[in-house]
């Protein structure tokens, strides 16, 4: 099964037939932050002309390189969808490297992340890092989220942790969840299950502020410099 994933579109999942998957490739605008899986493998169409393949194997994330990058021609991913399971030169995600905040593995995503959790932003020291900052608000809604509800803000966090964590959402172009907590009522079940639906609409856990921190790691790198 070819599943396609947009991070930034209205219609975020769907399974693409393998006889449109040439046409439904080259038509994907990288602006929605697509990724094609198959059979383990995913392409991240990163740009016009450009994609960047990865897969996950026994607890480690792995990436393509070839000719010394891991920036491949666009056409080259659509090559790689069709046979997954062909010897291709997979290089752990830690190993590799091609320029500064040009490209972030799966494994750096994860430890900034965990990083954020255990961070009290309200409390951030002056040289934390701006992104750095946003991300543990937002983890720190996110948590709560899914632990009490999505309303669980409203009770337990002040006006100005509220407004903080809706700059959070919108710092990552996360503007659904930033809507959301503009919705925010207490003990509303259904906005709960839209939130639980919709952060982990790939299924897996914060799922898309993963991706979302991805991004903003690449397009961004000022902004998780320690100043």
């Amino acid at each position: 099964m070819i599943r396609l994933r947009l991070y930034k579109a209205v219609e975020r999942q769907r399974v693409i037939d393998p006889v449109a998957l040439e046409a439904t490739y080259f038509a994907v605008d990288p602006e929605t932050k697509p990724v094609f899986e198959h059979d383990g493998v995913m392409v991240w169409v990163s740009g016009p002309d450009h994609c960047r393949a990865e897969r996950h194997i026994r607890g480690r994330d792995l990436h393509l390189v070839e000719s010394g990058t891991n920036v491949l021609p666009r056409a080259r991913g659509l090559e790689i969808l069709r046979s997954p399971g062909a010897d291709y030169r997979w290089v752990h995600s830690l190993d590799w490297r091609w320029g500064p905040g040009e490209y972030l593995d799966r494994d750096r995503v994860e430890a900034i992340v965990e990083r954020a959790i255990d961070l009290k932003p309200w409390a951030a020291l002056p040289d934390e890092p701006v992104g750095m900052v946003h991300l543990a608000y937002l983890m720190w809604f996110h948590n709560g989220a899914m632990a009490n509800g999505a309303g669980w803000p409203l009770d337990a966090c002040t006006a100005e942790q509220v407004a903080a964590f809706s700059a959070a959402a919108t710092y990552f172009e996360l503007d659904e969840i930033a809507d959301l907590i503009g919705r925010l009522e207490p003990d509303d079940d259904a906005l709960s299950d839209e939130y639980w639906n919709l952060s982990g609409s790939f299924g897996r856990d914060a799922s898309l502020i993963c991706d979302a921190v991805r991004c903003k790691l690449v397009e961004a790198p000022q902004d998780w410099a320690q100043r």
